[in-house]
């Protein structure tokens, strides 16, 4: 819900200079990556250049010929230096070494706002891609199709729905699995206040590894719980907390919606599905469009809260807890 008071006329700013703004905190973030010193054979391309390349084609939904006027302005802006066949943009999706950049780059493009997010949420959304799978309905006795899908989990900032952390599994892989990944990479150069999540995340581990980062976890327990076996555990003083305050307990929670919002910001604006056929393609693609979510949410905040954004200095405290 918009609040009464909110500053449409900064928003209106943002909204109106995003792109340029956009093309800028893009090329900025991509002046972090290094290129590796090349020995022999072929001139490999440049990293930096065609990340910037791809994630501007995530960010406009085009194909990857349609882009290649927008790849030419960047080139005049001098953005990058070369404008690349769409080809050359479709095989370097396939590069697996790709998503651990993507990752990387996604974790420190949100830390502009780490004096902003104190609490956060994790949640997982599904990706529709154009492969189908057969199996066989029990109830209805008869082979069925399904869609595959990947699985995107993510770690929100519930101020302003800046991704923190992030993996990428297949779709059927349960959301708790991931849950230790997303806080531990969160950890590094953010102050953990409350985690929040659904009952699907709930377990004693769980509940444990968010206490070592001297964070409250907001995770509400099952019907068929009970706190009884756990002795001065974390366990059971939320459980206690649960069942005696369950109404401020849950005022706690509901901040996990805001990863619900987060998902729903990226899909709406750049698609719920993917074009790729690989599933290293097809996760370097949901990627891509989270990267771009982030920058488009530090846009909106550069106007609304007058945030500084200084990726060097964030890729150092990155770094340091690395």
């Amino acid at each position: 819900m918009i609040p009464q008071d909110f500053d449409w006329h900064n928003y209106n700013k943002s909204q109106m200079k995003e792109k340029l703004l956009f093309m800028r905190l893009l090329r900025e973030l991509c002046d972090l990556i290094c290129q590796p010193k090349h020995q022999k054979g072929r001139k490999p391309v440049n990293h930096a250049d065609m990340i910037y390349a791809l994630a501007l084609k995530a960010y406009l939904g085009f194909s990857s010929r349609r882009v290649h006027s927008d790849l030419k302005l960047s080139k005049d802006l001098r953005y990058i230096n070369k404008e690349f066949h769409f080809n050359t943009l479709l095989k370097y999706l396939e590069n697996r070494d790709l998503k651990i950049l993507l990752k990387e780059l996604i974790e420190t493009s949100a830390l502009p706002l780490k004096q902003v997010e104190l609490d956060f949420a994790a949640d997982a959304t599904g990706f529709g891609t154009s492969k189908f799978a057969r199996w066989m309905d029990i109830r209805l006795r008869k082979d069925s199709v399904r869609r595959m899908f990947r699985k995107c989990h993510c770690m929100y900032g519930v101020k302003t729905n800046i991704v923190t952390s992030i993996e990428i599994t297949d779709g059927y892989t349960h959301d708790s699995t991931q849950f230790k990944k997303l806080v531990k990479r969160t950890s590094y150069g953010w102050t953990m206040r409350e985690i929040s999540a659904d009952k699907g995340y709930l377990s004693r581990e769980n509940l444990e590894f968010v206490s070592k980062f001297g964070a409250i976890p907001y995770i509400p327990f099952k019907s068929n719980v009970t706190g009884k076996r756990a002795r001065n555990s974390i366990w059971r003083k939320m459980y206690e907390y649960f069942s005696e305050h369950k109404e401020e307990f849950m005022e706690h929670y509901h901040k996990r919606s805001n990863a619900e919002s987060g998902f729903f910001m990226i899909k709406e604006r750049f698609g719920s599905s993917v074009r790729c056929k690989k599933s290293i393609s097809q996760d370097n693609e949901i990627l891509l469009k989270v990267l771009c979510h982030n920058i488009c949410v530090l846009v909106q905040e550069i106007f609304l809260n007058n945030i500084d954004v200084d990726f060097k200095k964030c890729a150092e405290i990155y770094n340091a807890h690395n």
